[in-house]
């Protein structure tokens, strides 16, 4: 009970920790994103998409209704079967293509407990699938994805505000003008916007190296063909 006290303070009101939900709804059918680089050799990366095509449950779970609207479970599956949208990953006996198992992920948190007039440290290890729902999400989790029809808000933001990076990010994840549209208006100003003095001077910089480059090689060439 003392853990799962110093547990609830240490949390607060966050409804995720290290990127570990606090729930997590899923179906077969759902369209998921990954939110942390699971075996980046394979491409199962932070912001890659998929589909569940399958949730095999612990051994120990109860039985439920399968015929209610939703169902909680008392323990985590032990893995979900998502269809990937890409992957490195060769195929598995009995699975379809680009189909891969997803395991939970485990997550160290470490609390301070006072027992007495000691205070005690104690490692708590938290386990959940690193996934959420892929219906919407951030231009972060979109770069380098080319997605077949794509719905975007370039709008004003709650808070902070856009930059160019984000409206390239944004406005290039789809084929063309006909596979991409606006959620809403938006500020033309957005566009208009300058860069930063900062990555205008490193964008100058990596153009001046690549010109020397350039010429260093040019002239490399020239001396192996006089000799």
């Amino acid at each position: 009970m003392v853990e799962r006290y110093a547990l609830a303070i240490c949390l607060g009101k966050q409804k995720s920790h290290k990127n570990l939900p606090d729930q997590l709804e899923l179906a077969i059918g759902a369209k998921v994103l990954v939110t942390k680089n699971i075996e980046t050799d394979l491409d199962i990366t932070n912001g890659m998409r998929g589909e569940i095509v399958d949730i095999v449950l612990d051994p120990c779970e109860p039985k439920h209704d399968d015929n209610g609207p939703v169902t909680h479970l008392k323990y985590l599956p032990l893995y979900i079967l998502v269809k990937m949208k890409r992957t490195r990953a060769q195929k598995l006996a009995g699975l379809d293509e680009n189909v891969i198992p997803i395991e939970p992920t485990s997550q160290k948190i470490y609390l301070k407990i006072r027992r007495g007039k000691k205070i005690v440290s104690r490692t708590l290890i938290r386990k959940q699938f690193s996934m959420t729902s892929a219906y919407a999400f951030t231009d972060y989790h979109s770069q380098g994805q080319t997605i077949l029809y794509v719905l975007i808000d370039i709008g004003k933001p709650p808070t902070g505000k856009l930059n160019l990076f984000n409206l390239y990010v944004a406005l290039s994840r789809s084929s063309g003008r006909r596979t991409i549209q606006l959620l809403r208006d938006f500020q033309p100003e957005a566009l208009l916007m300058g860069h930063e003095p900062e990555v205008m001077a490193e964008d100058n910089r990596l153009e001046g190296l690549n010109s020397r480059t350039k010429r260093w090689w040019d002239k490399m060439k020239e001396g192996s063909v006089s000799r």
